[in-house]
């Protein structure tokens, strides 16, 4: 009977931090930087063109377009992912700046989260071009934050994955073959 009552003591703590957690945590940052041997020209038009997420973006399913027009300031798109368990996501961008070959912002949210992601591109001594991404976010309740709080090590490491992908991408192929479509 004290087994239960231990069990029920500790389950019940937990449940209440994570509560006091989704209350007081409600902004999160992930971080993630990658060094690609490759002029910043060319890897800022890889990591901005659309039509190459599939290549490089984990789950990343299709883009469309909402408001405005590609690579316009205000411009709004749509972005599905396939989760873990079979679903299909969306998360909505807007492009707040853009600074070719330099910075990209884009503000983005959907029915969990909201938040801001920054990459910026500059080039290193060694010659190659560094990207470093910076996502701030939070979640839209309680719930959301808690989870975002307990996931936060696998949001970096996805991230992080995504810029590997992406230098693979890059590093393993011909400027041409990088063009405007998609494969």
């Amino acid at each position: 009977m004290n087994f239960v009552k231990y069990f029920f003591i500790i389950v019940g703590v937990l449940f209440l931090s994570l509560v006091a957690v989704g209350i007081f945590k409600t902004d999160f940052q992930s971080q993630a930087s990658i060094e690609i041997d490759a002029p910043k020209e060319q890897v800022f038009k890889v990591y901005h063109n659309p039509l190459l997420y599939k290549r490089w973006l984990s789950n990343f399913q299709s883009i469309e377009q909402l408001e405005g027009k590609p690579n316009s300031i205000g411009n709004t798109q749509k972005l599905m992912f396939n989760s873990q368990t079979g679903e299909v996501t969306s998360l909505e961008q807007t492009l707040k700046e853009l600074k070719p070959g330099t910075v990209i912002v884009y503000d983005y949210h959907n029915q969990w989260l909201e938040g801001t992601s920054k990459a910026i591109f500059s080039d290193t001594t060694e010659g190659k071009t560094k990207i470093e991404l910076t996502l701030n976010y939070s979640g839209k309740g309680i719930v959301q934050n808690a989870l975002l709080f307990l996931m936060g090590s696998s949001i970096d490491k996805g991230h992080q994955q995504n810029l590997e992908q992406l230098k693979l991408l890059i590093e393993e192929s011909k400027p041409d073959d990088l063009n405007e479509t998609d494969d």
